[in-house]
């Protein structure tokens, strides 16, 4: 368990230093001045003044931040920063950058998330020397389960899969589960190519308590396929495209109501990390790669709160030409933050009625 938890924080420490290292280095770059860097929250355990920056360790190891000068659109409201910002020029505050400056600023952060997660997806391909290779082919029917009940044999390629209106095309075994996973206990229409026959198979995924992930219930040969230096490269952001379409697809199913059940908070990713690195440093760097991904997917959502909020907001101004009231982005910013607040909670009773149950 303390394995996992240093792992845990080692790893969202790294993810969140290098997201704000992202609106650091693109904040300077356009001669915005940059108070404070820190990583962690809460009360200070170290600080460095740099030339012009404090750099800070604080003692709550989730989250941080790169306060800039001209963030906030009325510093009047926040005393903190009117204190010190009234002795900074006006060419050197973020709100008075051009706007495409400002949002080069704030996508930054998800930028550098991407960035990493692409080096250690490509690095773990680099590493391992082959890609796996599982075609959706059925080699063993498993007895008792849901596709013996539905008459699958053995030999059945399964060509695509369907629940209500969501259809996946099936080019892999991985594509099977990944789809049954984003539509947990829900009956599914499983095509099959069947000695050249089209057969059309309806079943309902059951929940493997063991590995936490539901399953249709049929075995498929992989076979691992040794590849050159270069294209580990190609195979990594291949891994890195499969898991960004999947994480929009599970966004776009939160939107439409589906799946709140299989949100996760940080209770969850903690034992997923603790896990994870008991099988291996590999394994590990992968959930790493994926964590940094989904932070900086969840930091493109357009909620104010977040930096595709700011995005958007700088983006609507430029289209109108004139200001958004700040007092609007206030409410709107309160009100975000408080729906987030509430997700965070409703993830975190989740992953307690999972370590449950």
């Amino acid at each position: 368990m303390i394995v996992g938890l240093v792992a845990f924080v080692f790893m969202l420490g790294v993810i969140v230093l290098i997201h704000e290292f992202g609106h650091y280095i693109a904040a300077r770059h356009f001669g915005v001045y940059v108070r404070e860097f820190s990583l962690g929250m809460g009360p200070v355990l170290w600080q460095k003044p740099g030339k012009e920056t404090l750099f800070s360790i604080r003692a709550i190891p989730f989250g941080g931040y790169c306060m800039m000068a001209g963030e906030a659109d009325n510093p009047e409201d926040d005393q903190d920063e009117e204190d010190w910002l009234h002795d900074v020029p006006e060419d050197r505050r973020l709100n008075h950058k051009k706007t495409w400056q400002q949002i080069v600023v704030m996508a930054a952060g998800v930028c550098m998330n991407f960035l990493l997660a692409a080096l250690l997806y490509i690095g773990i391909s680099l590493c391992q020397g082959y890609t796996v290779v599982s075609e959706p082919v059925v080699s063993e029917v498993i007895a008792d389960t849901p596709a013996q009940a539905a008459g699958m044999q053995t030999g059945d390629r399964i060509t695509r899969i369907q629940a209500g209106s969501d259809v996946q095309v099936v080019e892999s075994q991985t594509d099977v589960t990944t789809f049954v996973n984003l539509h947990p206990g829900e009956e599914v229409q499983v095509t099959v190519d069947r000695k050249g026959n089209e057969e059309i198979l309806s079943l309902t995924p059951e929940l493997d308590e063991a590995s936490g992930v539901y399953l249709i219930g049929f075995r498929s040969t992989a076979r691992a396929v040794p590849i050159p230096w270069y294209q580990s490269i190609l195979e990594g952001l291949k891994t890195m495209w499969e898991n960004t379409t999947l994480i929009f697809r599970s966004l776009g199913m939160l939107l439409s109501g589906r799946g709140f059940e299989n949100l996760s908070g940080p209770i969850g990713i903690l034992d997923v990390t603790t896990q994870t690195a008991s099988m291996g440093l590999l394994p590990y760097l992968s959930l790493f790669a994926l964590i940094s991904l989904n932070i900086g997917i969840f930091n493109l959502i357009p909620i104010p709160a977040m930096d595709g909020g700011r995005i958007l907001i700088l983006g609507l101004e430029r289209i109108f030409r004139r200001k958004i009231n700040p007092k609007i982005v206030e409410n709107v910013i309160a009100a975000s933050f408080l729906l987030l607040i509430g997700l965070f909670l409703y993830a975190s009773f989740n992953d307690i009625m999972r370590l449950i149950g």
